[in-house]
């Protein structure tokens, strides 16, 4: 019960989180006079974004009265599946617009996905250095959003809307899981199932092969 209450809290922080940031961003694209960003500097934002959800995170670790090393573990192993799966969306809609309309649905240049890996790399890295030193979290920026989340979260109409995206990101996580553990039970997450078909295409008989002594009518 206390892990999916520690999903569910997450879920709360990153949907906040995630409206704060959409809203200084859409402010700096105003004050750009509506012009879309370009790929490097969207990559700069979101490493920015990134890197600051690593930190808010370890700041709620250290805030969280039932915290501990295995909660902040946890909290991390939470952490980059939610990444991998902003990754794993992102390519989705690029191969769905490919399939669909034949070109990518926004101008400019693909999607790298190294990089965008890249930066969960790096973002994982920053939350357990952050675990490991727990006193550098603690800085303006990171303690303003935290701030700001925990006043949105306690605020009766706005803190119910993002309970109810935290409920849904519980469920969505807990069936990630599920499959991610299914995949590793049933041997797909190390190939063997593709193996085993692989193996048994080849010991399938050829109809279409005859040998030199066989007659053809």
């Amino acid at each position: 019960m206390e892990f999916i209450s520690l999903i569910f809290r997450l879920g709360v922080i990153l949907a906040i989180f995630s409206f704060i940031w959409g809203i200084l961003k859409f402010g700096f694209v105003l004050l750009r006079g509506g012009i879309p960003m370009s790929y490097p500097l969207s990559l700069a934002f979101k490493t920015v974004q990134y890197l600051l959800i690593a930190d808010v995170a370890i700041i709620f670790c250290t805030n969280n009265p039932n915290g501990n090393l295995a909660t902040s573990i946890t909290t991390g192993l939470i952490l980059l599946m939610y990444f991998i799966g902003k990754v794993q969306n992102m390519q989705f809609k690029a191969m769905m617009s490919i399939q669909i309309q034949g070109k990518s649905l926004t101008e400019g240049p693909k999607p790298k996905m190294g990089l965008e890996f890249g930066i969960v790399a790096l973002a994982m890295t920053v939350f357990g250095f952050l675990l490991l030193k727990p006193e550098f979290a603690a800085n303006a920026i990171s303690n303003w959003f935290y701030r700001n989340i925990i006043d949105i979260e306690n605020t009766p109409i706005f803190g119910f809307i993002f309970q109810v995206v935290g409920f849904f990101f519980t469920i969505g996580m807990l069936l990630r899981m599920f499959n991610a553990l299914s995949m590793i039970f049933s041997g797909r997450a190390f190939g063997k199932n593709e193996s085993n078909q692989n193996k048994i295409k080849n010991d399938r008989p050829d109809n279409n092969h005859f040998d030199d002594y066989e007659e053809v009518d």
